[in-house]
């Protein structure tokens, strides 16, 4: 039979269903390694606060915004409280008070400001997290030095001014754990210094001012680490979470596909096919458009599986399929088996005339497989006949069914007329 017109009608992919059977179960080597690791912290706890590095890089990341408002909130407040002791300078090193003046309100504010403004531009998480130690430790050198400078009995008693300082940011400002160890191991060796060079230091005071920074800095050393550990501990767990959950996602997804598709021949199922159809003709009742069905069934196909057995039988099927959909690509198409040998076509929007075409094309693909069918009665390659139906959905009585049906009389049609042939009532003798 001559084609009837040349048409490209592409056929399924249609409504982003890829027919092939997917593997989304499968996880890469990096996910399978994520998973072990990430399985691994949990089992040991987060106690060493480091992950491995891509990990440690996503943790950091995933907590960059969270950490960037506390640092900009601290920034502000830090400033307030810190100058507030401009009372206590006033009170105990009154001496240097001009000094603690210029250094609180002139220097070290500017440079909080100049900070919280910098802070918002550093993409790094690490910096970040040191800058925020900067400011702990230039706020506890400035006390030390109010301190070494002043010649009033209470300069060695007021180094336990440090103490708030230290509690300010192992706790209220949350430092990690590196930061605030590196800070307070600082501050003390400062401390110490200052003690030593403070004339006349009261010894009866100087030593519970020691033990008290020194029991300041262990207990909100802890806290700061219970707390980073519990954070990093929790992270873990949500990730483990999301993965968990994007497994099970792509399990859905998996499950999904297999149950719409065909396994054998990778195209749809009847029961996607069902669907499909229902969807496509609600759509096509609303704008007015064509519906066009096209029924193929392989020529003398049992006398096929008899003479080559069924695995040569599932490979015709195979390539079949694959003929169909290399001929017909069209995103809004879909083709589907629809049972034993038997293959359908939806066409959506497309005219008889059209549909006809494509099937004629679809007719010569298979046959220029060149796929051996020695015990076919009429042709000596594996072939296929086709009958083509077309309906609009919004005409009087119209149903999915009459359009099955009438496509299954026209595959009727093609076969009793000798069958590797396209048959559509309307284009046809």
């Amino acid at each position: 039979m001559p084609p009837i017109a040349a048409h490209s009608n592409p056929g399924l992919q249609g409504m982003g269903f890829d027919l092939t059977v997917p593997t989304v179960l499968d996880q890469t080597p990096v996910q399978a390694e994520e998973s072990r690791q990430i399985d691994l912290l949990l089992e040991r706890g987060a106690s060493l606060l480091r992950f491995p590095e891509h990990l440690e890089a996503r943790f950091q990341q995933d907590c960059a915004e969270q950490r960037l408002r506390s640092l900009l909130q601290n920034g502000v407040l830090v400033t307030v409280v810190f100058n507030w002791m401009l009372w206590s300078d006033w009170l105990m090193v009154p001496d240097v008070f001009d000094l603690g003046l210029k250094l609180r309100l002139f220097v070290f504010t500017p440079i909080t400001i100049a900070g919280v403004v910098l802070v918002t531009f550093l993409r790094s998480p690490l910096m970040r997290e040191w800058m925020t130690f900067a400011w702990g430790l230039c706020a506890c050198a400035i006390n030390i030095s109010l301190c070494v400078a002043s010649h009033d009995p209470m300069a060695g008693p007021y180094l336990v001014a440090l103490v708030p300082i230290i509690m300010f940011a192992n706790s209220v400002a949350r430092m990690r754990f590196v930061q605030s160890m590196a800070m307070d191991g600082l501050v003390i060796a400062g401390f110490c210094w200052a003690w030593y060079v403070i004339p006349d230091a009261p010894f009866a005071i100087m030593v519970p001012a020691t033990l008290t920074v020194l029991s300041a800095s262990t207990f909100t050393l802890y806290g700061c680490y219970v707390q980073e550990r519990d954070e990093r501990q929790n992270w873990l767990l949500h990730l483990r979470e999301s993965l968990l959950m994007e497994d099970l996602e792509r399990a859905n997804e998996h499950l999904d596909a297999v149950s719409k598709s065909d396994m054998l021949t990778e195209v749809a199922n009847r029961r996607h096919f069902d669907e499909f159809l229902q969807q496509v003709w609600d759509r096509a009742r609303v704008d007015g458009s064509e519906i066009s069905l096209m029924m193929i069934d392989l020529d003398h196909f049992k006398a096929y599986n008899d003479r080559y057995g069924h695995p040569e039988g599932d490979g015709c099927l195979r390539d079949v399929a694959a003929t169909l959909k290399r001929r017909l690509r069209r995103p809004d198409d879909l083709i589907a088996r629809f049972g034993g040998e038997e293959f359908i076509a939806i066409l959506a929007g497309t005219p008889l005339a059209t549909a006809a075409s494509a099937a004629e094309r679809v007719r010569k693909g298979v046959e220029s497989m060149n796929r051996l069918h020695a015990t076919s009665n009429t042709h000596s390659v594996v072939t296929v006949s086709i009958g083509v139906a077309c309906l609009r959905p919004n005409s009087p009585h119209a149903t999915p069914a009459q359009l099955i049906a009438t496509a299954d009389e026209a595959l009727y049609q093609a076969k009793s007329r000798g069958r590797n042939r396209v048959f559509a009532f309307g284009t046809n003798d």
